[in-house]
């Protein structure tokens, strides 16, 4: 049998029981306290409560993101089982659509529709102008994953480690593949399906990253990202896709540089309990549940920096704005650190803590906390 643990419990937990942990040398003087007075500041301009009237829920979490639409407004997928369009320059609601369950992950914006997947097990294409359904589709369990969409085919895992492609169009489902779930603990949710031509590349939770073909579901490469029976080895972060390599993480096992065409390992970085990962430049960013920011060089894997976060924060995922970095915490602030050192510059904390991180156009910065408000701000400096 499988145990899903949810990822923000399982970072919370290690922050408090594992400590330092993480093998590289610390930057410059850490801590807000080094810093002295910040360079910058979040102004709020607006803020929406969308799922906000839970006041049951002692620990509430969302785990929807913002998406920028081309003409400017935002599209959002709440723990009450509603999409909302969103102005973003006022905040306004355009409109909302219920499609049930919760909505766990991103949703996918692309060519005037969205794609939003439910933890009831259904993923639902909805038009942008008003939000219409288009079509719906079903799984065999919880949609937990941001769907993936290219060339008229939509990709999304489930809980039990299925990976379904749908017709784009039609919502036909066109093939699936699925691998034995692990006897153990594992990170509650499915990989991050990610297209790249005509493959697809999707992790899952043995531990395995899987190159299929798009068109037909023909497996062209499986590599063993470490011991395949080690417990939270799960492949659920989408990998980052760097033309000849491919960057991924295994919750327990680490950080891997893969050859695109076959596979095989390049690097390896043994940095445990990667909640997210970005590529800026020529440097891999990211966070761990062990409490600390990072950047690594991509070309071999190498250390560059780390920053300690303050004690009891718990780092889930980070952006960029500029030459910063916005690091969320699963229950306190949303830190700003520089991107050069990790050294931090300003914190704003609206209470509740956040599940992503923010995203970032020519003027602001959208983020949901965990209390289901959705805010628009500024970075002053």
């Amino acid at each position: 049998m499988t145990f899903k643990v949810g990822r923000a419990w399982l970072v919370a937990a290690l922050v408090s029981f594992v400590g330092g942990g993480c093998a590289m040398q610390p930057a410059q003087p850490t801590g807000l306290d080094s810093v002295g007075q910040p360079t910058a500041r979040v102004k709020v301009e607006w803020r929406v409560p969308l799922s906000s009237d839970r006041p049951w829920e002692i620990n509430p979490r969302e785990f929807g993101k913002p998406v920028l639409a081309p003409g400017g407004d935002l599209v959002v997928g709440a723990s009450d089982g509603y999409v909302y369009r969103v102005r973003a320059d006022t905040g306004e609601l355009v409109w909302s659509k219920e499609i049930g369950g919760s909505i766990d992950a991103p949703v996918a914006l692309v060519d005037g529709y969205v794609y939003a997947a439910s933890s009831q097990g259904s993923l639902h294409k909805l038009s942008w102008e008003r939000g219409e359904e288009i079509w719906r589709a079903d799984g065999r369990s919880a949609f937990e994953a941001q769907p993936a969409v290219s060339d008229g085919l939509v990709a999304v895992t489930d809980s039990a480690d299925v990976l379904y492609v749908f017709d784009a169009v039609s919502g036909e489902l066109v093939w699936d593949y699925q691998r034995r779930q692990p006897d153990f603990f594992t990170i509650m949710g499915g990989g991050t399906p990610v297209f790249s031509g005509n493959r697809i590349f999707c992790g899952f939770a043995d531990g395995h990253l899987v190159s299929l073909f798009s068109d037909s579901g023909e497996v062209e490469w499986t590599a063993n990202l470490g011991d395949a029976s080690q417990e939270f080895g799960d492949v659920d972060l989408a990998v980052i896709d760097d033309g000849e390599l491919l960057y991924a993480v295994s919750y327990a096992g680490g950080i891997y540089a893969v050859e695109k065409s076959s596979g095989a390992l390049m690097w390896h970085q043994d940095i445990e309990s990667v909640a997210d990962l970005i590529m800026q430049g020529p440097w891999l960013l990211g966070v761990s549940a062990t409490g600390h920011v990072f950047a690594l060089s991509k070309n071999d894997g190498e250390p560059v920096w780390r920053f300690r976060m303050p004690e009891g924060q718990s780092p889930v995922a980070l952006s960029t704005t500029g030459p910063l970095l916005s690091v969320a915490t699963a229950s306190g602030p949303l830190y700003l650190v520089r991107t050069r050192d990790g050294r931090p510059v300003t914190r704003w904390n609206p209470s509740s803590g956040f599940q992503r991180a923010p995203v970032y156009d020519s003027v602001r910065g959208y983020t949901l906390s965990n209390r289901g408000y959705l805010y628009g701000y500024r970075l002053a400096y």
